[in-house]
Protein backbone atom coordinates (compact mmCIF):
# COMPACT_ATOMS: atom_id res chain seq x y z
CA UNK A 1 0.00 0.00 0.00
CA UNK A 2 1.64 3.13 -1.34
CA UNK A 3 2.11 5.67 1.64
CA UNK A 4 0.48 9.09 1.25
CA UNK A 5 2.72 11.99 2.72
CA UNK A 6 1.85 15.62 4.36
CA UNK A 7 3.35 16.92 0.54
CA UNK A 8 0.87 14.68 -1.36
CA UNK A 9 -2.10 16.09 0.47
CA UNK A 10 -0.85 19.67 0.25
CA UNK A 11 -0.29 19.81 -3.13
CA UNK A 12 -3.77 17.69 -3.85
CA UNK A 13 -5.79 20.32 -1.79
CA UNK A 14 -3.81 23.13 -3.32
CA UNK A 15 -4.63 21.90 -6.78
CA UNK A 16 -8.34 21.07 -5.65
CA UNK A 17 -8.87 24.75 -4.16
CA UNK A 18 -7.26 26.56 -7.81
CA UNK A 19 -9.35 24.53 -9.65
CA UNK A 20 -12.60 25.81 -7.77
CA UNK A 21 -11.57 29.29 -8.12
CA UNK A 22 -10.75 28.96 -12.11
CA UNK A 23 -14.13 26.95 -13.44
CA UNK A 24 -15.91 30.01 -12.94
CA UNK A 25 -13.44 32.15 -15.24
CA UNK A 26 -12.34 29.39 -17.84
CA UNK A 27 -14.01 26.61 -19.61
CA UNK A 28 -12.56 22.69 -19.10
CA UNK A 29 -10.63 22.72 -21.96
CA UNK A 30 -8.30 26.11 -21.06
CA UNK A 31 -5.04 25.37 -19.68
CA UNK A 32 -5.80 27.34 -16.52
CA UNK A 33 -8.12 24.55 -15.25
CA UNK A 34 -7.13 21.51 -17.63
CA UNK A 35 -3.60 21.55 -16.34
CA UNK A 36 -4.55 21.42 -12.81
CA UNK A 37 -6.67 18.79 -13.06
CA UNK A 38 -4.78 16.65 -15.37
CA UNK A 39 -1.79 16.63 -11.94
CA UNK A 40 -4.78 16.12 -9.42
CA UNK A 41 -6.34 13.18 -11.64
CA UNK A 42 -2.57 11.75 -11.49
CA UNK A 43 -1.69 12.65 -8.49
CA UNK A 44 -4.76 10.87 -6.97
CA UNK A 45 -4.25 7.86 -8.68
CA UNK A 46 -0.49 7.91 -7.44
CA UNK A 47 -1.84 8.04 -3.78
CA UNK A 48 -4.44 5.18 -4.76
CA UNK A 49 -2.33 3.39 -5.63
CA UNK A 50 -3.55 -0.53 -4.67
CA UNK A 51 -6.50 1.10 -2.80
CA UNK A 52 -10.21 0.43 -4.43
CA UNK A 53 -10.87 3.83 -3.18
CA UNK A 54 -9.63 7.07 -1.79
CA UNK A 55 -10.97 8.83 1.11
CA UNK A 56 -10.60 12.56 1.12
CA UNK A 57 -12.34 15.29 3.73
CA UNK A 58 -12.46 17.38 7.13
CA UNK A 59 -12.55 16.24 10.31
CA UNK A 60 -12.48 18.62 13.58
CA UNK A 61 -11.80 21.41 11.12
CA UNK A 62 -8.68 19.28 9.82
CA UNK A 63 -8.08 18.25 5.70
CA UNK A 64 -7.31 14.99 5.41
CA UNK A 65 -6.79 12.39 2.89
CA UNK A 66 -6.49 8.99 4.13
CA UNK A 67 -4.91 8.68 7.25
CA UNK A 68 -2.77 11.96 6.54
CA UNK A 69 -4.66 15.09 8.15
CA UNK A 70 -3.13 18.76 7.62
CA UNK A 71 -2.92 20.04 11.08
CA UNK A 72 -1.29 23.75 10.18
CA UNK A 73 -2.79 24.30 7.08
CA UNK A 74 -1.75 27.00 4.50
CA UNK A 75 -4.24 29.50 2.87
CA UNK A 76 -5.25 27.40 0.35
CA UNK A 77 -6.21 24.54 2.18
CA UNK A 78 -8.21 26.34 4.69
CA UNK A 79 -10.40 28.15 1.79
CA UNK A 80 -10.62 24.34 0.84
CA UNK A 81 -11.59 23.21 4.16
CA UNK A 82 -14.25 26.21 4.14
CA UNK A 83 -16.01 25.34 0.24
CA UNK A 84 -16.30 21.93 1.46
CA UNK A 85 -18.15 22.55 4.88
CA UNK A 86 -19.98 25.29 3.41
CA UNK A 87 -21.47 22.25 1.15
CA UNK A 88 -22.00 20.07 4.42
CA UNK A 89 -19.53 17.55 2.93
CA UNK A 90 -17.22 16.60 5.80
CA UNK A 91 -16.03 13.08 3.86
CA UNK A 92 -15.76 12.50 0.07
CA UNK A 93 -14.72 9.03 -1.58
CA UNK A 94 -12.83 8.69 -4.92
CA UNK A 95 -12.49 5.70 -7.10
CA UNK A 96 -10.40 4.51 -9.56
CA UNK A 97 -11.40 6.28 -12.80
CA UNK A 98 -11.88 9.50 -12.35
CA UNK A 99 -11.11 11.87 -14.94
CA UNK A 100 -10.55 15.51 -15.14
CA UNK A 101 -14.24 15.91 -16.51
CA UNK A 102 -15.17 14.21 -12.92
CA UNK A 103 -13.21 16.42 -11.19
CA UNK A 104 -14.38 19.96 -12.93
CA UNK A 105 -17.75 18.99 -12.52
CA UNK A 106 -17.00 18.43 -8.56
CA UNK A 107 -15.26 21.89 -8.27
CA UNK A 108 -17.88 23.71 -10.63
CA UNK A 109 -20.53 22.53 -7.39
CA UNK A 110 -18.13 23.46 -4.62
CA UNK A 111 -18.02 26.98 -6.75
CA UNK A 112 -22.00 27.15 -7.65
CA UNK A 113 -23.54 29.34 -4.68
CA UNK A 114 -27.25 28.02 -5.82
CA UNK A 115 -26.01 24.40 -4.96
CA UNK A 116 -26.77 23.90 -0.72
CA UNK A 117 -26.01 21.09 0.99
CA UNK A 118 -29.28 19.38 0.60
CA UNK A 119 -28.85 19.38 -3.13
CA UNK A 120 -25.40 18.62 -3.57
CA UNK A 121 -25.63 15.05 -4.02
CA UNK A 122 -28.47 15.07 -6.40
CA UNK A 123 -26.56 17.33 -8.37
CA UNK A 124 -24.02 14.98 -8.82
CA UNK A 125 -25.68 12.19 -9.72
CA UNK A 126 -27.06 14.61 -12.05
CA UNK A 127 -24.30 15.57 -13.81
CA UNK A 128 -23.46 11.79 -13.97
CA UNK A 129 -20.32 12.10 -12.13
CA UNK A 130 -19.97 8.39 -10.56
CA UNK A 131 -16.13 8.43 -9.72
CA UNK A 132 -16.71 11.34 -7.13
CA UNK A 133 -19.43 10.50 -4.22
CA UNK A 134 -20.28 11.63 -0.98
CA UNK A 135 -19.58 10.10 1.98
CA UNK A 136 -17.27 7.17 3.06
CA UNK A 137 -18.82 3.57 3.24
CA UNK A 138 -18.53 2.03 5.93
CA UNK A 139 -17.11 -1.60 6.53
CA UNK A 140 -20.10 -4.04 5.93
CA UNK A 141 -20.78 -7.20 6.61
CA UNK A 142 -18.59 -9.68 4.28
CA UNK A 143 -15.65 -7.89 3.56
CA UNK A 144 -12.35 -9.30 5.30
CA UNK A 145 -11.58 -12.59 6.69
CA UNK A 146 -12.45 -11.01 10.46
CA UNK A 147 -16.29 -10.90 9.38
CA UNK A 148 -16.56 -14.29 8.57
CA UNK A 149 -18.56 -16.59 11.17
CA UNK A 150 -19.72 -13.98 12.49
CA UNK A 151 -23.90 -13.44 12.66
CA UNK A 152 -24.84 -11.33 9.68
CA UNK A 153 -26.16 -8.34 9.84
CA UNK A 154 -29.55 -7.14 8.16
CA UNK A 155 -28.39 -3.31 7.99
CA UNK A 156 -24.78 -3.97 7.07
CA UNK A 157 -26.35 -6.25 4.45
CA UNK A 158 -28.05 -3.94 3.31
CA UNK A 159 -25.16 -1.55 3.23
CA UNK A 160 -23.08 -4.44 1.33
CA UNK A 161 -25.06 -5.11 -1.84
CA UNK A 162 -25.28 -0.93 -2.40
CA UNK A 163 -21.36 -0.95 -2.60
CA UNK A 164 -21.28 -3.99 -4.76
CA UNK A 165 -23.88 -2.63 -7.16
CA UNK A 166 -22.52 1.12 -7.20
CA UNK A 167 -19.05 -0.72 -7.68
CA UNK A 168 -20.45 -3.38 -10.67
CA UNK A 169 -22.10 0.27 -12.52
CA UNK A 170 -19.18 2.02 -11.98
CA UNK A 171 -16.85 -0.45 -13.43
CA UNK A 172 -19.07 -0.81 -16.63
CA UNK A 173 -19.46 3.02 -16.53
CA UNK A 174 -15.77 3.09 -16.77
CA UNK A 175 -15.57 1.14 -19.90
CA UNK A 176 -14.99 -2.15 -17.82
CA UNK A 177 -17.14 -5.61 -17.70
CA UNK A 178 -16.64 -6.59 -13.64
CA UNK A 179 -16.68 -10.53 -12.68
CA UNK A 180 -19.61 -11.48 -10.44
CA UNK A 181 -17.98 -12.06 -7.41
CA UNK A 182 -19.03 -9.14 -5.37
CA UNK A 183 -22.23 -9.28 -6.83
CA UNK A 184 -22.15 -13.15 -5.71
CA UNK A 185 -20.86 -12.08 -2.60
CA UNK A 186 -23.53 -9.77 -1.26
CA UNK A 187 -25.99 -12.38 -2.59
CA UNK A 188 -24.84 -15.47 -0.85
CA UNK A 189 -25.53 -13.16 2.80
CA UNK A 190 -28.77 -12.19 1.50
CA UNK A 191 -29.58 -15.71 0.80
CA UNK A 192 -28.84 -17.48 3.90
CA UNK A 193 -30.93 -14.51 5.88
CA UNK A 194 -33.83 -14.75 4.16
CA UNK A 195 -33.60 -18.68 4.25
CA UNK A 196 -33.60 -18.41 8.24
CA UNK A 197 -35.72 -15.12 8.64
CA UNK A 198 -38.02 -14.53 5.51
CA UNK A 199 -39.12 -10.99 6.76
CA UNK A 200 -35.62 -9.30 7.73
CA UNK A 201 -34.77 -7.79 4.40
CA UNK A 202 -37.97 -7.09 3.50
CA UNK A 203 -38.41 -4.67 5.63
CA UNK A 204 -34.88 -2.69 4.45
CA UNK A 205 -36.59 -2.55 0.79
CA UNK A 206 -38.75 0.33 2.05
CA UNK A 207 -35.62 2.32 2.25
CA UNK A 208 -35.67 5.17 -0.73
CA UNK A 209 -32.29 6.68 -0.86
CA UNK A 210 -33.39 9.36 -3.36
CA UNK A 211 -29.98 10.56 -4.19
CA UNK A 212 -28.88 7.16 -4.93
CA UNK A 213 -32.28 6.06 -6.85
CA UNK A 214 -30.98 3.66 -9.52
CA UNK A 215 -28.86 1.91 -6.72
CA UNK A 216 -31.04 1.76 -4.26
CA UNK A 217 -33.74 0.61 -6.57
CA UNK A 218 -31.31 -2.57 -7.68
CA UNK A 219 -31.12 -3.79 -4.15
CA UNK A 220 -34.65 -3.44 -3.20
CA UNK A 221 -35.86 -5.06 -6.54
CA UNK A 222 -33.07 -7.78 -5.95
CA UNK A 223 -34.59 -8.04 -2.09
CA UNK A 224 -38.31 -8.48 -2.99
CA UNK A 225 -37.89 -10.79 -5.80
CA UNK A 226 -35.72 -12.82 -3.55
CA UNK A 227 -38.48 -13.17 -0.44
CA UNK A 228 -41.02 -13.67 -2.68
CA UNK A 229 -39.06 -16.90 -4.31
CA UNK A 230 -38.74 -17.99 -0.74
CA UNK A 231 -42.57 -17.25 -0.07
CA UNK A 232 -43.09 -19.69 -3.34
CA UNK A 233 -40.67 -22.32 -1.97
CA UNK A 234 -37.97 -22.25 -4.60
CA UNK A 235 -34.64 -24.05 -4.14
CA UNK A 236 -31.94 -21.98 -2.39
CA UNK A 237 -30.36 -22.20 -6.33
CA UNK A 238 -33.19 -20.69 -7.44
CA UNK A 239 -32.63 -17.84 -4.71
CA UNK A 240 -29.11 -17.06 -5.80
CA UNK A 241 -30.42 -16.33 -9.62
CA UNK A 242 -33.70 -14.67 -8.76
CA UNK A 243 -31.46 -12.72 -6.21
CA UNK A 244 -28.50 -11.56 -8.26
CA UNK A 245 -31.73 -11.07 -11.73
CA UNK A 246 -32.98 -8.38 -9.29
CA UNK A 247 -29.74 -6.49 -8.52
CA UNK A 248 -28.37 -6.77 -11.79
CA UNK A 249 -31.89 -5.84 -13.85
CA UNK A 250 -31.28 -1.88 -14.53
CA UNK A 251 -27.33 -2.38 -15.25
CA UNK A 252 -28.20 -1.48 -18.81
CA UNK A 253 -28.62 1.74 -18.07
CA UNK A 254 -25.12 2.59 -17.69
CA UNK A 255 -25.17 2.74 -21.27
CA UNK A 256 -27.98 4.80 -21.41
CA UNK A 257 -26.98 8.71 -21.61
CA UNK A 258 -27.32 10.11 -17.85
CA UNK A 259 -29.43 13.23 -19.15
CA UNK A 260 -31.98 10.73 -20.31
CA UNK A 261 -31.93 8.72 -17.25
CA UNK A 262 -32.26 12.15 -14.80
CA UNK A 263 -34.49 13.96 -16.69
CA UNK A 264 -37.23 15.41 -14.31
CA UNK A 265 -40.11 15.04 -16.81
CA UNK A 266 -42.08 13.03 -19.28
CA UNK A 267 -39.73 11.29 -21.36
CA UNK A 268 -40.27 12.42 -25.23
CA UNK A 269 -40.77 9.67 -27.99
CA UNK A 270 -36.72 9.51 -28.91
CA UNK A 271 -35.93 9.32 -25.68
CA UNK A 272 -38.23 6.59 -24.60
CA UNK A 273 -37.02 4.73 -27.23
CA UNK A 274 -33.68 4.73 -26.22
CA UNK A 275 -34.34 4.53 -22.58
CA UNK A 276 -35.74 0.76 -23.35
CA UNK A 277 -32.38 -0.35 -24.61
CA UNK A 278 -31.24 -0.64 -21.20
CA UNK A 279 -33.09 -4.36 -21.11
CA UNK A 280 -30.97 -5.72 -24.01
CA UNK A 281 -27.78 -3.80 -22.89
CA UNK A 282 -28.08 -5.25 -19.09
CA UNK A 283 -28.57 -8.60 -20.96
CA UNK A 284 -25.29 -8.29 -23.34
CA UNK A 285 -23.79 -6.80 -20.17
CA UNK A 286 -24.51 -9.84 -17.62
CA UNK A 287 -23.52 -12.54 -20.57
CA UNK A 288 -19.87 -11.05 -20.29
CA UNK A 289 -19.64 -11.02 -16.45
CA UNK A 290 -17.79 -14.31 -15.36
CA UNK A 291 -19.44 -17.06 -12.42
CA UNK A 292 -23.24 -15.35 -13.47
CA UNK A 293 -25.58 -18.04 -14.36
CA UNK A 294 -27.60 -17.74 -18.10
CA UNK A 295 -30.87 -17.38 -16.45
CA UNK A 296 -30.05 -14.04 -14.73
CA UNK A 297 -29.36 -12.81 -18.05
CA UNK A 298 -32.53 -13.68 -19.58
CA UNK A 299 -34.50 -12.44 -16.81
CA UNK A 300 -32.56 -9.10 -16.94
CA UNK A 301 -33.64 -8.72 -21.16
CA UNK A 302 -37.41 -9.72 -20.31
CA UNK A 303 -38.03 -7.59 -16.94
CA UNK A 304 -40.24 -4.91 -19.13
CA UNK A 305 -41.28 -7.90 -22.00
CA UNK A 306 -44.87 -7.67 -19.94
CA UNK A 307 -46.83 -11.20 -19.21
CA UNK A 308 -49.44 -10.25 -22.34
CA UNK A 309 -45.85 -9.57 -24.19
CA UNK A 310 -46.63 -6.10 -25.00
CA UNK A 311 -43.83 -4.88 -23.69
CA UNK A 312 -40.54 -4.38 -24.46
CA UNK A 313 -37.67 -5.04 -26.52
CA UNK A 314 -40.46 -5.94 -28.81
CA UNK A 315 -38.18 -7.85 -31.00
CA UNK A 316 -38.04 -10.19 -28.25
CA UNK A 317 -41.91 -10.88 -27.52
CA UNK A 318 -41.73 -14.36 -28.85
CA UNK A 319 -39.10 -15.41 -26.44
CA UNK A 320 -39.73 -17.78 -23.82
CA UNK A 321 -39.69 -16.44 -20.53
CA UNK A 322 -39.82 -18.12 -17.26
CA UNK A 323 -40.83 -17.56 -13.48
CA UNK A 324 -37.65 -15.95 -12.85
CA UNK A 325 -38.28 -12.88 -15.39
CA UNK A 326 -41.83 -12.47 -13.86
CA UNK A 327 -40.91 -12.45 -10.17
CA UNK A 328 -38.10 -9.40 -11.19
CA UNK A 329 -40.91 -7.41 -13.00
CA UNK A 330 -43.52 -8.06 -9.96
CA UNK A 331 -40.35 -6.71 -7.61
CA UNK A 332 -39.87 -3.90 -10.34
CA UNK A 333 -42.95 -2.63 -10.53
CA UNK A 334 -43.93 -2.23 -6.72
CA UNK A 335 -40.29 -0.87 -5.63
CA UNK A 336 -41.03 1.68 -8.58
CA UNK A 337 -44.69 3.00 -7.91
CA UNK A 338 -44.09 3.03 -3.83
CA UNK A 339 -40.24 5.68 -4.68
CA UNK A 340 -40.62 9.12 -5.11
CA UNK A 341 -39.15 10.82 -8.29
CA UNK A 342 -38.98 14.10 -9.51
CA UNK A 343 -42.26 13.17 -11.52
CA UNK A 344 -44.07 10.91 -9.21
CA UNK A 345 -45.10 11.15 -5.59
CA UNK A 346 -44.84 7.66 -3.66
CA UNK A 347 -47.87 5.58 -3.76
CA UNK A 348 -48.11 4.20 0.05
CA UNK A 349 -47.91 0.39 0.00
CA UNK A 350 -51.64 -0.51 0.49
CA UNK A 351 -52.62 1.57 -2.79
CA UNK A 352 -49.70 0.12 -4.47
CA UNK A 353 -51.22 -3.42 -3.92
CA UNK A 354 -54.21 -1.82 -5.51
CA UNK A 355 -52.68 -0.89 -8.75
CA UNK A 356 -50.81 -3.95 -8.99
CA UNK A 357 -54.06 -5.67 -8.97
CA UNK A 358 -55.14 -3.44 -11.71
CA UNK A 359 -52.06 -4.74 -13.91
CA UNK A 360 -52.37 -8.32 -12.97
CA UNK A 361 -53.68 -10.63 -16.08
CA UNK A 362 -51.53 -7.67 -18.25
CA UNK A 363 -48.63 -6.53 -17.62
CA UNK A 364 -48.13 -8.27 -14.63
CA UNK A 365 -48.68 -12.35 -13.84
CA UNK A 366 -52.01 -12.62 -11.71
CA UNK A 367 -50.98 -15.45 -9.67
CA UNK A 368 -47.68 -13.92 -8.36
CA UNK A 369 -49.40 -10.29 -7.96
CA UNK A 370 -51.52 -12.25 -5.53
CA UNK A 371 -48.38 -14.43 -3.89
CA UNK A 372 -47.07 -11.27 -3.37
CA UNK A 373 -49.73 -9.45 -1.61
CA UNK A 374 -50.46 -12.61 0.48
CA UNK A 375 -46.46 -11.93 1.36
CA UNK A 376 -46.58 -7.99 1.68
CA UNK A 377 -49.51 -8.82 4.31
CA UNK A 378 -52.48 -6.32 4.65
CA UNK A 379 -49.58 -3.36 5.84
CA UNK A 380 -46.59 -4.17 4.28
CA UNK A 381 -43.30 -4.18 6.78
CA UNK A 382 -42.59 -0.51 6.23
CA UNK A 383 -46.03 0.66 6.32
CA UNK A 384 -46.34 4.10 8.85
CA UNK A 385 -49.75 3.70 10.08
CA UNK A 386 -52.25 4.92 13.03
CA UNK A 387 -53.33 2.87 15.93
CA UNK A 388 -56.65 3.67 17.20
CA UNK A 389 -54.97 4.56 20.49
CA UNK A 390 -54.16 7.74 17.88
CA UNK A 391 -50.44 6.93 18.02
CA UNK A 392 -48.34 7.03 15.02
CA UNK A 393 -46.35 3.06 14.18
CA UNK A 394 -44.20 1.74 11.93
CA UNK A 395 -44.89 -2.19 10.61
CA UNK A 396 -42.17 -4.58 11.39
CA UNK A 397 -43.38 -7.66 10.71
CA UNK A 398 -46.79 -8.04 9.29
CA UNK A 399 -45.53 -11.61 8.02
CA UNK A 400 -48.30 -14.12 7.70
CA UNK A 401 -45.07 -16.42 7.29
CA UNK A 402 -44.53 -15.71 10.82
CA UNK A 403 -47.36 -14.04 12.54
CA UNK A 404 -50.81 -13.59 11.58
CA UNK A 405 -50.64 -9.87 13.05
CA UNK A 406 -48.20 -6.93 12.86
CA UNK A 407 -45.61 -6.04 14.98
CA UNK A 408 -45.10 -2.11 15.35
CA UNK A 409 -42.58 0.21 16.88
CA UNK A 410 -44.31 2.85 18.05
CA UNK A 411 -43.05 6.11 17.07
CA UNK A 412 -45.42 8.98 17.82
CA UNK A 413 -47.64 9.27 21.23
CA UNK A 414 -51.38 10.02 20.79
CA UNK A 415 -50.69 13.90 20.89
CA UNK A 416 -48.18 13.16 18.17
CA UNK A 417 -45.34 13.72 20.14
CA UNK A 418 -42.32 11.87 19.18
CA UNK A 419 -41.07 9.13 21.59
CA UNK A 420 -37.54 9.34 22.91
CA UNK A 421 -37.44 5.62 23.17
CA UNK A 422 -39.92 4.02 20.01
CA UNK A 423 -41.70 1.45 22.02
CA UNK A 424 -42.18 -2.48 20.36
CA UNK A 425 -45.66 -4.14 20.29
CA UNK A 426 -47.33 -6.56 18.75
CA UNK A 427 -50.78 -6.34 18.10
CA UNK A 428 -51.90 -10.19 18.73
CA UNK A 429 -53.77 -10.67 21.31
CA UNK A 430 -51.86 -11.83 24.54
CA UNK A 431 -54.20 -13.21 27.35
CA UNK A 432 -57.53 -12.15 25.66
CA UNK A 433 -56.49 -8.98 25.22
CA UNK A 434 -54.60 -6.50 22.08
CA UNK A 435 -52.53 -3.47 22.97
CA UNK A 436 -54.35 -1.48 19.46
CA UNK A 437 -55.19 -2.00 16.29
CA UNK A 438 -54.20 -0.49 12.73
CA UNK A 439 -56.95 1.69 11.50
CA UNK A 440 -55.07 3.39 8.71
CA UNK A 441 -52.04 3.90 6.32
CA UNK A 442 -50.28 6.97 6.73
CA UNK A 443 -47.87 9.22 4.53
CA UNK A 444 -44.15 9.51 6.19
CA UNK A 445 -44.18 12.56 3.99
CA UNK A 446 -46.57 14.03 5.87
CA UNK A 447 -45.45 13.02 9.49
CA UNK A 448 -42.05 14.12 8.28
CA UNK A 449 -40.43 10.68 9.80
CA UNK A 450 -37.52 9.07 8.16
CA UNK A 451 -38.85 5.63 7.64
CA UNK A 452 -35.17 4.27 6.92
CA UNK A 453 -33.53 5.65 10.10
CA UNK A 454 -36.21 3.31 12.09
CA UNK A 455 -35.63 0.08 9.72
CA UNK A 456 -32.18 0.87 10.19
CA UNK A 457 -31.78 1.15 13.87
Amino acid sequence: MSEITKQDVQRAAMLFTASIKSVLLYPLAHPAVRQPLQELVGLMGEMMGERHELHLGVVEGTFFIEGCLLVAPNAAVTELVERLLQKGIDAVTIYPGVTPDDLFGFAALLANRQVSADTFAAELERKGISNVRLGIDEMVAGEGEEGKGETLVPAAIYRDALKAVRDTMREIDNGRIPSGEWINGVVENMVSVTMEEPTTLLGLAMIKDYDNYTFSHSVNVGILALTLAAFLGLEKEALHEINTAGLLHDIGKTRIDKTILNSPGKLSDTEFKEMKRHAEEGSEIVKKMKNIPPAVAEAVLGHHIRHDRTGYPEWAREMHFGLYTEIVSVADCYDAITTLRTYQRPTLPKEAMEIMHRLAGSSLNMELVEQFESMMGEYPVGSLVRLDTNEIALVLKPHPMECAEPSVKILLDAQGQALETPMLVTLAPQRGTRYASIIAPVDPLLKNINVASHLLA
